[in-house]
Order: C-alpha cells, then sequence, then structure tokens
C-alpha cells in the first residue's frame, strides 16, 4: 500500500463539491459607522419564502462566510459573490450574484429566475440512463468555491458577471459497462440565460477503456470521469458503470483533458464495502481521435521507487511493492505487509518491518557509517484482514533487491534502475493461452525520490536476463530476452495451467544489480 492509503475506508465516491445556494441580490440601507451586513432572503420556484445558508466569498480577498437567510450578517465592506441552492420539490436551482456591501444591504435570491440546464448528445443515445449535473463557482484570482447539484431537474439563475462560472456534465452509459458510454461538459464566464448545450457526435474523440480481472483484491470494479483543467468544471465527478467481470466500453467524451477513473470495491467480513484502491488516466480528448486505458494489468510488482541516501542516511519505503505496471504513480491498492533487509559484506545491518496496515507508512533507514557495496531486499505479501481475497487472485507476492555503492555523508539517488515487467497479449483475466507463448515487456525506470538527492550518471546495462516458473517458485527456468521494436523483451514459454511466476535481473557495468521477482504475474486460461 502506498503511504497516502490509510486503513480507514475511503469513500464509495470521490469528494466533489457541497450541494450550496443559489442567487440575486439588491442593496439597500446608508452605511453605519463601521457596521456593514448583509441580509438575504430565498424564495423557491412557487415563490415562497424558504431557509438556506449561502455561501458569501470577498472577491478582493477570498474570504469565504456563510450567510443564513432571514438574519443581519456583519461583513467587512466590500465587494461579494454570493452561491446558494434552492430545492423545490426534485427541482433544485442553483444562483449567482455580485453584490457591494455597505452599511445594509439586502438580496432576494428568487429561484423563480432560474433557467433549465440541459445536455444532449445528437444523435442521441439509446437504451442508456443519462445523469447530469451543474456547478456555480467563483472567479477570484485566489481560493474558489462553489455550488453543485445533481438530477435532472436542475436550474441555474442567469448572471452577466464575469466573478462567476458556470460549468454542466452529463453524461449517458448503461451502469454495467456492456454498451459505449457518453460524458460531455459546458462551461461558460458567467452564468448564461439559455444553460444548454446539444454536442454531435462528429465533435467526440473516444476511449477504449478495458477493465481486467485478476491481481485486484476484489472482482468488484467501477470506472468515473473527471473533467480536468477546466476552470469551474475541474473535478466534477459521473460515475458511469461497475461491474464484476472484464469490461471494454468505448467512451465518448467532448473535447478537453479529463481523468478516466477506476476504483475496486469489497465486501468486509462484517457485510460493509469498502474502496480499496483507486487510479486515474489522464486523457486529452480531441474530436474524432481515439485513444485507449487498460485498467488492472498483470504483474502487480515493486514500483519505481530506488533506495537513495540523504544525509549519509539510507532510506527506501516498504509500500510501493504491488503497482499496476500501468499506473506507476497514479493510482494504488492498499494491502500488504513486508520485510526489508540492508546488508553490507554479507552481514544485516538493518532490517525494517510492515506488519500490514501500519498507521503510517514504513521506511527502512540505516546510518552509513563505511563506504561501500549495500544490498537491500524487501518482500512482500498481499494482507488486507478485513476482507477475503479471490480465488485465483494473481500477483500475490513480489521481492526486489538492489545491490548499489553509498558512502556516508552523501546525498544521492542508487545507482540502479527499477524493473517493471509486463505481459502482452493476455485476455480480460489476465490469462495466456495454456501452452502458448507470452512476450514480457522488461522497463527500466531511474525517477528522482527526492530533491535533495544527486541524481548522478545513470547506470550502464551490462545484461538483463529472465527465468519463469510454472510451480508457485519452486523451480524456475532462463527465457530468452531480445529486443522487439526496441524494447527489451522476455518470450515466455506458457505451461498447460495454473500461473506463471517471472523473475528479472538487470546487472550494471558498475558492479550494481536491479532483481525482480512476482509471484504469479500472470494466469494460465
Amino acid at each position: 500500500m502506498l503511504s497516502f492509503l490509510s486503513r480507514a475506508r475511503l469513500g464509495r465516491h470521490l469528494a466533489v463539491s457541497a450541494v450550496v445556494p443559489a442567487l440575486v441580490l439588491s442593496t439597500g440601507g446608508a452605511a453605519v459607522a463601521a457596521t456593514h451586513t448583509l441580509t438575504l432572503t430565498a424564495l423557491n420556484r412557487s415563490g415562497a419564502k424558504v431557509s438556506v445558508s449561502a455561501t458569501v466569498v470577498d472577491l478582493l480577498t477570498s474570504s469565504r462566510y456563510t450567510v443564513r437567510t432571514g438574519k443581519k450578517k456583519k461583513l467587512p465592506k466590500g465587494n461579494y459573490a454570493v452561491l446558494a441552492s434552492i430545492t423545490s420539490g426534485d427541482a433544485t436551482t442553483l444562483g449567482g450574484r455580485t453584490v457591494k456591501v455597505s452599511g445594509s444591504a439586502k438580496l432576494t435570491i428568487d429561484a423563480r429566475a432560474g433557467r433549465r440546464v440541459n445536455l444532449a448528445v445528437r444523435p442521441a443515445p439509446t437504451g442508456l440512463s443519462r445523469n447530469l449535473s451543474a456547478r456555480i463557482c467563483t472567479r477570484t484570482g485566489g481560493a474558489d468555491y462553489d455550488v453543485e447539484a445533481y438530477g435532472d431537474n436542475l436550474y441555474v439563475i442567469p448572471s452577466t458577471s464575469r466573478k462567476l462560472a458556470f460549468a454542466a456534465l452529463g453524461t449517458w452509459s448503461d451502469s454495467w459497462g456492456a454498451a459505449d458510454a457518453y460524458a460531455v461538459v459546458h462551461q461558460t464566464i458567467g452564468v448564461p440565460k439559455s444553460p444548454t448545450r446539444t454536442f454531435t457526435r462528429s465533435s467526440l474523440g473516444s476511449v477504449s477503456v478495458v477493465s481486467r480481472l485478476g491481481p485486484a483484491g476484489s472482482n468488484y470494479t467501477d470506472v468515473a470521469v473527471q473533467p480536468i483543467k477546466r476552470g469551474c468544471a475541474d473535478d466534477m465527478y459521473s460515475g458511469l458503470w461497475s461491474a464484476d467481470r472484464p469490461t471494454r466500453p468505448q467512451l465518448r467524451l467532448s473535447t478537453g483533458s479529463w481523468h478516466i477513473r477506476s476504483g475496486t470495491f469489497a465486501t468486509t467480513k462484517d457485510n460493509q464495502t469498502w474502496n480499496i484502491g483507486s487510479y486515474f488516466a489522464e486523457r486529452k480528448i480531441v474530436a474524432g481521435k481515439s485513444s485507449s486505458v487498460r485498467f488492472y494489468n498483470a504483474a502487480w510488482g515493486p514500483g519505481p521507487q530506488l533506495p537513495i541516501t540523504i544525509r549519509g542516511r539510507v532510506m527506501f519505503g516498504l509500500n510501493d511493492m504491488f503497482t499496476d505496471p500501468g499506473f506507476l504513480r497514479d493510482g494504488s491498492e492498499g494491502g500488504d505487509k513486508a520485510r526489508a533487509t540492508l546488508t553490507y559484506k554479507g552481514k544485516t545491518v538493518k532490517t525494517a518491518r510492515d506488519r500490514g496496515w501500519e498507521p503510517e507508512g514504513t521506511t527502512l533507514t540505516y546510518p552509513v557509517k563505511k563506504a561501500g557495496w549495500y544490498t537491500l531486499t524487501n518482500t512482500a505479501t498481499r494482507y488486507y484482514p478485513e476482507i477475503t481475497y479471490p480465488a485465483g487472485m494473481l500477483s500475490t507476492k513480489s521481492v526486489v533487491s538492489y545491490r548499489f555503492h553509498t558512502k556516508p555523508k552523501s546525498s544521492a539517488l542508487a545507482e540502479v534502475n527499477s524493473v517493471t515487467m509486463v505481459p502482452i497479449g493476455l485476455n480480460g483475466w489476465n490469462k495466456a493461452p495454456a501452452g502458448s507463448t507470452t512476450n514480457v515487456a522488461l522497463k527500466l525506470n531511474r525517477y528522482a525520490q527526492d530533491p535533495d538527492a544527486k541524481r548522478g550518471k545513470n547506470p550502464k546495462l551490462k545484461s538483463l536476463s529472465t527465468t519463469m516458473s510454472a510451480d508457485g517458485g519452486r523451480t524456475w527456468r532462463a527465457v530468452k530476452v531480445k529486443k522487439i521494436n526496441g524494447v527489451w523483451t522476455a518470450v515466455v514459454r506458457n505451461p498447460g495451467s495454473g500461473a506463471v511466476s517471472l523473475r528479472a535481473r538487470a546487472t550494471y557495468a558498475s558492479g550494481g544489480y536491479t532483481d525482480v521477482t512476482i509471484y504469479r504475474a500472470y494466469g494460465i486460461a
């Protein structure tokens, strides 16, 4: 597990903005010495007074206040944006206005001024359910605030103020990933009088979204979308489908940048549903162009983390041992325990353990006393006592060893690479046909770990070898390694059943090496 994943249950949905209020305003009253107030009144779509809380934002300082209707609120003199949400039956009206507070200011928020929000795709998708959300945001140059609502009966109160912005997200899906899905975003500066838009299918781009099964700690996964780098529309969220089988629909999106997300969910032994993992892929969508994303790839193993020495102390985190090779830095699944050792001249000088679900991530640290060659080995197994793992789960254990040179008082990145193994051509369950041949790409990386650790020169590769096991690691046999289209690739002859474990070793001209083992890296159909 990565350190940012705590044992606490992750929420079913990603964080979204609270549904706050909508608006209209007027000012009145003479300035009273050093006392300035704002009084709000809210009317629903039937014209009746209702009680709401509004978010009030100082346009100069971005300071935020909460104002309840019917009560005077003391505020510093200045210009403000007011955000509010009013519910009338199954209808929600959002509004935003700017108001000058000087003396006694009054504002009436009238939901009857709201205009219906609508997004559509032409030709219209058939057999799919639509989800719609809308948002109004402040644009202050500092911290921005918003009010958001969900449902088919949404309204917004128009405003020409450039201190406000509007966004709407519409999605269409079958909820279980058997059909193509759609997601579109419409946004403006100011709140438009006509908050509607129809997107032609030719204006959309497409992403093939593949969700496999096998290595995840549960067979229940979902897919969602979030627009990003959009201003007001940033991180709006819509779940598209969830399934307990492999899926591969096309997702058709409006242009711009998106996060395509997937989470894994498991039922605990006391019948709670927990989010145990989350992954996201950024894609920039261009009309008429296609791309792809694949979640839950085979061969979860050690991530891109490398040993570092900072001010004479070797440091290595134990909790990066089951990384999806397609998402080296963009997500993780919690649940492992690990034991790491550091040896010098054959003697163990430091041991660190993570017994699973420690309050914080576990790090091996050791003050280097003598310059020389050190070997760091970390062994991890999957561990999530609150849930029962799926039968036949893949990537159950991983081991990594790094041999590197370091010395006292230094601050440097170890002169080694991480090694990631990527099996190619597997089915939706991350299995290869019995007796077939599977190419496994071997990817070497050396990412920076800490700005205080000098990168130094990259290691010069001396050799790269791979072995495989068809009996859970009891016996191993060598496999051929060659370059295919410029990528080092192990060519593995598959057994007739079971699963394939993989081990790769990269040795360097300096005398160092990287050794990676993944047990049950992929299955056999």
